[in-house]
């Protein structure tokens, strides 16, 4: 029986290998065969694709010359063979590969200790531990840290987007930039393609000013606004799904995603990095959507519409989930809570009793999650701002009127956890300090920026520049972004658009480059104006 499988399974295979091997030599009458001295017919083994592509012949290359180099002559016949590639001159840069790797794992290794060193040093701490040292100024060099020594200046502006600018966001690397308006159109643009275009515009302009470019004008020679064509070549994406105004936009920590929600209640996630935007989920909440933010692993939704209660949306599973909130008596010792007196501010080592006021009582108005993921924030138009754990998404801490009983607009945990910076409708923004919020040990305020006065507008916010030394705050009027200093408070610079109010900004991550749209219909990008020594 065996013996007769065997047979038979060899006999149909020779067959289909018969077959095999005439279909082909009919379908590919260029592939020619040879034989060898055994009489075994070989075919001809089609040309590698890689010698079609410069970067992986040069690979090869290198590799096939490295090898030689150490003495493994075997290995490199066979990635020769193997490749098809030709090396001419063998012993011509034979160590270049080792070279290579060496000194680009070298500079893999110096970024990494740059990065920790800047996410483990440069942090809000630094300047608020300096700025509570009770030694005289001229004493201390810490008086100068977080001090700017230039100037920011409008580097670009686009062109109209047809609508009022409503949400700013930067990548996780800072290389796009994503801007949402009223009209429902969500645009991605290339800070690097944008940054590029301008330099070259300013040569330009500059060489056909001093006439330089060959067309002898010399000095009048008016500056051509390039922004239509800078903006064309910038925009990297552009999606019109929303029918409302956009009211969130982030991006995911780690993939090409974008997060993007609209006043209609349409939460879409898309993929941006092919150009068909291929939409990866939809949903629909009954409510308008105001704030949405990724969690730091990038496997949850965070999003803040006008309902009392943050939604948590599970990208496996996609289930929704609400933070479990509890109602009627139970034990004292729960979480704590910062609570207020007559006078509207908030009271010195007050505590919270969970049980009786442990939720929102109106809309919310923005949420973030800390950088570990272990807390979420959430903050509403009554006024507070309520802590909750990641884990088991009951509250931790709360505070009420933070901001002297008007709504509280913005959130935004520091690069540690261990910070919170709260706008309100008061046009100042707030520290706090979640590790003074426990056992009534003093208020959890630690310090504010910007002068009180009324806003009307929900839409003012706070937000930490890329080293955290500076906080970037809306004025009243929202016509201005300042800057205030951690360590001071006090004012460094200003983003001024006259008689244009700027709805939303982001700070870039990695540079002291802020990107600002408003009631104009355009995007903006400020870079720091160094002065000349």
């Amino acid at each position: 029986m065996k013996t007769c499988v065997g047979s038979t399974e060899q006999g149909m295979s020779g067959e289909a290998e018969g077959k095999n091997g005439a279909s082909e030599a009919t379908a590919t009458p260029h592939h020619i065969n040879t034989v060898d001295h055994s009489n075994a017919v070989i075919r001809k083994r089609p040309r590698a694709a890689c010698l079609r592509q410069n970067f992986t012949r040069q690979l090869y290359q290198m590799m096939i010359r490295q090898l030689h180099h150490d003495g493994y002559l075997g290995a490199a016949a066979a990635v020769a063979d193997a490749t098809g590639v030709v090396v001419p001159r063998l012993e011509k840069d034979s160590q270049r590969l080792s070279k290579l790797v060496s000194m680009g794992l070298a500079h893999e290794a110096s970024n990494i200790t740059e990065m920790e060193n800047f996410m483990t040093y440069e942090v809000v701490e630094r300047y608020l531990g300096a700025s509570k040292l009770y030694v005289p100024l001229h004493l201390t060099e810490s008086s100068t840290v977080g001090q700017m020594a230039y100037r920011m200046r409008e580097r670009f502006t686009t062109s109209s987007l047809g609508g009022v600018v409503r949400r700013v966001n930067i990548s996780p690397d800072g290389s796009l930039a994503a801007c949402g308006g009223t009209n429902g159109l969500c645009i991605v643009f290339s800070l690097k393609t944008m940054e590029d275009l301008m330099a070259l515009e300013e040569v330009r302009q500059e060489n056909q000013f001093r006439g330089l470019d060959g067309s002898g004008g010399g000095g009048n020679v008016g500056v051509r606004n390039a922004s239509n064509k800078i903006t064309e070549l910038a925009e990297a994406r552009r999606f019109h799904e929303h029918t409302q105004s956009v009211e969130a936009m982030h991006f995911h920590p780690s993939r090409p995603l974008l997060l993007t929600g609209g006043r209609e209640g349409d939460l879409y996630l898309r993929d941006y990095s092919q150009p068909n935007n291929k939409v990866l989920h939809k949903l629909h909440d009954t409510f308008p959507i105001r704030s949405a933010v990724f969690h730091p692993s990038g496997e949850y939704i965070l999003y803040a519409t006008d309902h009392t209660a943050p939604r948590l949306l599970n990208l496996r599973t996609w289930k929704l989930m609400t933070p479990n909130t509890v109602s009627g008596n139970e034990d004292n010792a729960a979480a704590n809570y910062i609570i207020t007196g007559r006078s509207g501010m908030s009271n010195r080592g007050g505590f919270y009793r969970r049980g009786m006021d442990d939720s929102h009582t109106a809309a919310l108005c923005d949420v973030d999650f800390s950088l570990d993921g272990r807390l979420l924030v959430s903050c509403s138009l009554d006024g507070s701002l309520i802590v909750y754990d990641g884990v088991s998404s009951r509250p931790v801490a709360k505070v009420n009127n933070a901001h002297s009983s008007v709504p509280v607009t913005s959130v935004k945990f520091s690069r540690t956890g261990n910070f919170i910076l709260s706008a309100g409708m008061d046009s100042v923004a707030r520290l706090w300090d979640l590790r003074r919020s426990d056992g009534g040990c003093g208020t959890a305020e630690v310090m504010s920026f910007g002068e009180p006065g009324k806003c009307n507008h929900r839409s003012i916010r706070a937000a930490f520049t890329c080293n955290e030394s500076h906080v970037l705050l809306q004025d009243t009027s929202l016509f201005a972004i300042h800057s205030y200093c951690v360590y001071s408070s006090d004012k460094s610079y200003s983003l001024v658009v006259p008689n244009h109010m700027q709805r939303g900004f982001a700070p870039a991550p990695f540079c002291n480059a802020v990107v600002s749209g408003g009631d104009d219909c355009r995007v903006r990008l400020w870079t720091p104006a160094w002065a000349a020594a």
